[in-house]
């Protein structure tokens, strides 16, 4: 398996595998969202400059995950990013896929000078990746799942002292993400 940045060629088959891993999971409706979601951030000038890896087998993209800059409103403090969305499809999830596209991309970002990262999802999964709660970061609209609200430094200290609500990429900012 090789991780690479994504290519603009590649971009319906990325696509394709945010479809079927959600469609799966969360009905095809849900695999529709997250496949527009995923799309939009791609060409939101609002979500540069974007991290878009792939993980590549037997030259098939078996999973994708997009990294996008946030700040805080009323601060000015740069370096943290989103990671939105992650997919491995159905057929190969369950062996590490998903975690090393995240691995590659916190490195990529640590180098790039990212401070932190943010996430919203599972607290079981992203948990194992080191994201945690115990931020005073808050989402930009109400979640049901509050314990879902995730982050991870990248550099030691950097959520120290940070606090107020995320601004993210127009195109993720729609309340029916959060």
């Amino acid at each position: 398996m090789q991780i690479r940045e994504a290519r603009a060629d590649e971009r319906d088959a990325l696509l394709s595998v945010h479809r079927a891993a959600f469609g799966n999971t969360e009905g095809e409706a849900a695999g529709d969202t997250i496949a527009t979601l995923a799309a939009e951030l791609l060409d939101d000038p609002t979500a540069q400059p974007v991290l878009s890896l792939v993980a590549e087998a037997d030259r098939e993209l078996v999973g994708h995950v997009l990294f996008t800059p946030v700040t805080l409103a009323d601060q000015a403090v740069q370096g943290g990013y989103i990671l939105a969305p992650l997919a491995v499809l159905p057929g190969v999830q369950g062996r590490g896929i998903g975690s090393t596209l995240m691995r590659a991309g916190l490195e990529q970002l640590r180098s790039r000078g990212a401070t932190y990262v943010m996430v919203l999802g599972d607290p079981n999964y992203y948990g194992r990746a080191g994201f945690a709660t115990g931020h005073q970061i808050k989402t930009p609209h109400e979640i049901p799942y509050p314990e879902a609200w995730m982050a991870q430094e990248l550099v030691s200290g950097a959520l120290a002292g940070l606090a107020g609500t995320l601004r993210c990429a127009n195109a993720l900012n729609a309340p029916e993400h959060w």
